[in-house]
């Protein structure tokens, strides 16, 4: 089962992430579904709202900002056809913030998390507590010198996020999926999140490798069995798979040409040291910074120990 949890601060951007993880959860009927919104500071600054009681959606929108941006959020699931409109909420107290929680046209119950505290702190906070498999999120994508200025969302949830990451911007729920399967434990990874996704999955996926040309044959016969098996697997699961092999001296290039816009890109985290990562950037790095494309960099996934050229791995 995957337990999927979406930010969202109110943008239309965030909408998007939102309207994504709608997607997902339609098409994964046995998924788990969470909201949250991050606030700096903390809530004791603010007038405590009425926790306990049932209140309306407008009066708890009218408490807070946060609970203004969740109010917009039901509002937005409504209209997907994944909640009931609530009649009324009732509001529990956190730690550090608020919840309440609405039910699912399938029955099912949506937290929606007010939380106070640095953004990635607080949201790998609520990731330990409640096992999350996936984030998703929209944050703005920023030029060079925007990055400098004013920080770079994505690179910090990709370097210090405690889970799987879905970055959204042009792909959707319906687009093509690119995978990423060079053969390397990072691109193997991939897989047992794929797994989880398939019954979401509509459009044929493409399995991508670049070949360098400093690839060794050692190097070479493992990404070409990886996306052997990958295509087979998808197969017997039901889903088409195409091989894509690519030549380049820069794989980043070459994936960001297969890619386009209106894509998702599936690749694994790096296991290169922590140094490295940070100050020269790994692929999944480069190409986040770069694509306008959805990205969904897997990092911590479900069946951690699975190994998927020793196991295939049923697709239930």
């Amino acid at each position: 089962m995957l337990k999927i949890l979406v930010y969202t601060d109110g943008t239309p951007a965030a909408d998007r992430a939102l309207r994504f993880a709608a997607g997902l959860k339609q098409r994964c009927p046995e998924s788990e579904l969470a909201v949250i919104t991050v606030r700096s500071g903390t809530h004791a600054a603010e007038e405590p709202p009425p926790v306990g009681r049932e209140i309306a959606l407008t009066e708890a929108a009218a408490r807070s900002a946060g609970l203004r941006i969740l109010a917009a959020a039901v509002e937005n699931l409504v209209a997907q056809a994944v909640l009931e409109r609530p009649p009324g909420i009732t509001l529990s107290d956190m730690p550090k913030g608020h919840m309440f929680v609405a039910k699912g046209l399938d029955g099912a119950r949506i937290p929606f998390y007010e939380s106070f505290g640095p953004f990635v702190e607080t949201l790998n906070r609520e990731v330990d507590e409640h096992g999350y498999d996936l984030l998703i999120v929209a944050p703005p994508q920023r030029g060079k010198l925007g990055r400098i200025v004013r920080g770079d969302t994505t690179r910090k949830l990709a370097l210090d996020l405690h889970t799987s990451l879905l970055v959204v911007r042009g792909g959707g729920p319906e687009s093509r999926y690119l995978v990423c399967a060079d053969g390397s434990v990072a691109a193997r990874r991939q897989f047992p999140m794929l797994r989880l996704l398939l019954p979401a999955i509509g459009p044929p996926v493409d399995l991508i490798c670049v070949r360098e040309p400093n690839m060794d044959a050692q190097r070479l016969q493992a990404a070409q069995e990886c996306l052997q098996h990958a295509r087979d697997w998808l197969g017997a699961c039901g889903k088409q798979g195409t091989i894509v092999m690519k030549a380049g001296s820069v794989p980043a290039e070459e994936i960001l040409a297969a890619a386009g816009q209106d894509t998702v890109i599936v690749m694994g985290a790096s296991l290169r040291h922590d140094v490295y990562r940070r100050m020269l950037g790994s692929l999944p790095m480069q190409i986040m910074a770069r694509t306008a494309a959805s990205v969904l960099l897997v990092k911590r996934p479900p069946e951690a120990d699975a190994d998927f050229m020793k196991d295939p791995m049923a697709c239930r």
